[in-house]
């Protein structure tokens, strides 16, 4: 994004993470930082917090408006290799974000674009309608799933660096194109 024309602002924006980058921490400082100075905010973060006996991490995703925290992934066993994520916990994930996104708030957050999403499943069609509403949008993409995020946006998204600052400078710029087109 260039900075300097509000049109070129796009409401879109995948915060893209790496092997050993953590955007969970850095998305939830974020919105706390926006709801106490006042913004209305809406959607999932995703919390992992510390290791299971499955080791794998045991994982919540906070509702950002009520702070309720709710788990997504169901315990299959020490050795399971079946998806861990919980189906009816994922479409009640789903059900508050178009809860969200009919409440029209001035940043939804949608946890994860992940292995689901990248098979047409998950938060896919949540993320296609934030998309569509223009409600500013911030999804976590691993860069493990970017070629299928990318053939999914069809470039109508931006892409951030997993740091406060990209964050920071997103934000300012939707600030500018709200204030010209909102």
């Amino acid at each position: 994004m260039s900075g300097t024309d509000p049109a070129e602002a796009k409401t879109l924006a995948a915060i893209v993470f790496g092997e050993g980058e953590d955007p969970n921490n850095i998305v939830a400082d974020f919105a706390d930082e926006l709801a106490r100075r006042g913004h209305r905010i809406g959607g999932l973060i995703q919390i992992a917090a510390t290791a299971q006996d499955c080791e794998c991490r045991e994982t919540h995703v906070l509702d950002v408006e009520t702070g309720a925290r709710l788990p997504i992934l169901q315990d299959l066993g020490r050795h399971s290799q079946s998806c861990r994520i919980d189906p009816a916990a994922l479409a009640n994930a789903g059900h508050l974000i178009s809860g969200a996104i009919a409440r029209k708030p001035e940043l939804l957050f949608i946890n994860r674009f992940g292995k689901l999403e990248a098979e047409g499943k998950g938060l896919f069609a949540e993320i296609g309608e934030a998309a569509a509403s223009e409600i500013p949008t911030l999804v976590s993409v691993s860069t493990r799933y970017l070629d299928p995020w990318r053939q999914f946006t069809m470039g109508l998204d931006v892409e951030l660096a997993c740091s406060r600052a990209a964050l920071d400078q997103w934000w300012s710029e939707i600030a500018a194109w709200r204030a010209i087109y909102a």
